[in-house]
């Protein structure tokens, strides 16, 4: 579920309004008044709920699906029809999906915060902070750091001065650098007829206790669920962590990290710096990946990898060996 503490549900909808303005094909008779409460993902959809399905990743999914409607393509619709779901036909399943979010949905403003007050929380001049804030003893704010409507944040932690800190929850003993920005908006644009169409994001940002944020590194928020970071971890400066992404306890990450969508990333992976990893990878247990490595699959528990695409470190360091060598080799010449 959407958490309220950030955002206004707008809902409920019938389903003949929810799809005014939609390049949807809507059938006729009484499905027209279907009520619809909420959009979720295609594998936590309710039975009042809206889904989407576009691609294979959707489709393996949808034997899980319990939703009352689901925008997918002609050409999938009998697959959802015979999970029992009204499948609704459209060329653009997520762009649609992406406009129906933003009329069940709003994030909330930054409101009025003039009559909060926070015990023994150290809070520098230029600060900015919604409503409906929570900061926990012993924490301080340093200069012109804004924290959004909603948020909580633990005990004793330490926020720089120009951080921005929105849609989060922050456990105790955190310290989040200047300049780095948690709960700003995925990288999630869907595509339609007249171009791309950005998909608003209603999940949070969560960190566990003892978690370190480095200058001006970014944590996106989850489009839904949560973008969460485990207990002890710690975070270089400029590493860019996308929407929906978990990563473990006790991690360490170099600066210019950079880690795209939905990765699963276990307890105690050590990244060097500029490594990346592109979307949908999950990283094992104790997993290294030196810098500049970029795996194209998922890498697993205790491995140590290297090299673009990455592989076992032992793997490429024969490889470069062995191109050196071929380099170094005179070419024959014919008599």
């Amino acid at each position: 579920m959407v958490d309220k503490r950030f955002y206004k549900h707008l809902g409920p909808f019938s389903l003949v309004d929810l799809l005014d303005g939609l390049d949807v094909e809507i059938p006729e008779g009484q499905f027209c008044d279907i009520i619809i409460e909420n959009a979720a993902p295609v594998d936590k959809a309710g039975v009042s709920d809206i889904t989407f399905i576009e691609g294979k990743r959707g489709l393996r999914k949808l034997e899980n699906c319990k939703a009352a409607i689901c925008l997918v393509k002609p050409d999938k619709a009998e697959l959802v029809s015979a999970q029992g779901i009204l499948p609704l036909i459209t060329e653009y399943p997520r762009a649609n999906f992406a406009h129906i979010l933003k009329k069940l949905y709003q994030p909330l403003g930054y409101g009025t915060a003039s009559s909060q007050s926070f015990t023994d929380v150290d809070i520098a001049p230029g600060v900015v902070i919604g409503a409906n804030v929570q900061i926990g003893t012993g924490t301080t704010i340093g200069a012109n750091a804004v924290i959004g409507a909603g948020v909580l944040i633990g005990k004793n932690c330490r926020i720089r001065a120009n951080a921005t800190i929105l849609f989060s929850i922050l456990g105790d003993n955190c310290v989040v650098q200047s300049g780095a920005v948690l709960g700003g908006d995925g990288f999630g644009v869907a595509v339609d007829a007249k171009g791309g169409v950005d998909i608003l994001h209603v999940g949070r940002v969560v960190l566990g206790d003892n978690v370190s944020i480095g200058c001006q590194t970014c944590i996106d928020r989850a489009m839904f669920g949560d973008t969460s970071i485990g207990d002890g971890t710690k975070l270089d400066n400029l590493i860019q962590i996308a929407h929906n992404v978990r990563i473990g306890k006790n991690c360490m990450f170099a600066a210019n990290v950079g880690i795209s969508g939905s990765c699963n990333i276990g307890d105690g992976v050590i990244m060097g710096g500029r490594s990346g990893i592109p979307d949908h990878i999950n990283i094992g247990d104790g997993a290294i990946l030196f810098a500049f490595a970029s795996p194209m699959r998922d890498v697993p528990a205790g491995a140590t990898w290297s090299g673009i695409p990455a592989m076992p470190a032992r793997d490429h360091m024969r490889q470069i060996s062995t191109l050196r060598k071929l380099i170094k080799k005179k070419p024959r010449h014919s008599s």
